[in-house]
Formats: C-alpha cells, sequence, structure tokens
C-alpha cells in the first residue's frame, strides 16, 4: 500500500478522490497502518462518488462534476479547518 510512505511524515494530508467507499477504504488502510497516532494525520474529499453522503454532511458539497473549479477546490481544502471524526 503506498500509504506506507506517509509512516515517515510527523504530519501529512491525504486527499481521498472518490465516494464514501473510497473514503472509509482509506480510513481502514490508515487504521491499519497506525498511521492515525502520528502528530497530525488529515484528510479531505473530492466528491467523485456515487456515494457522498460524508462529503454531504462536512459541508464539502455533493459532487464535483467540474473540473475547472479543480484549482479553487484545492484552495479551499488548503485553508479548510479540521474536524475531528470517530468512526
Amino acid at each position: 500500500c503506498s500509504l506506507r510512505l506517509f509512516q515517515k511524515f510527523d504530519n501529512f494530508r491525504i486527499l481521498v478522490c472518490g465516494g464514501d467507499g473510497s473514503v472509509g477504504w482509506v480510513l481502514s488502510e490508515i487504521d491499519k497502518l497506525s498511521l492515525h497516532k502520528q502528530a497530525s494525520c488529515q484528510l479531505g474529499v473530492l466528491p467523485l462518488g456515487t456515494g457522498n453522503d460524508l462529503a454531504r454532511v462536512l459541508g464539502w458539497g455533493g459532487s464535483c462534476d467540474d473540473d475547472t473549479q479543480l484549482p479553487q477546490i484545492l484552495e479551499k481544502l488548503e485553508r479548510a479547518s479540521t474536524k475531528m471524526l470517530d468512526r
């Protein structure tokens, strides 16, 4: 799993491009590698999947279907505040 690369960093951010299933998979892999125990492990979501309930609830929107907006979306994610997620 390429997430092993993040074991070398104290602080990192991951952008998941997909839906609820993709987010769940990445979170499970983060748990398996104990990356969530590091100083700062942050996850953002670019809602591209068919099920984007998590993205909607967290205020990221239901879908991203306009790729011309990608630079603005990335800037917004860079400035976003963090929220704890208990799953």
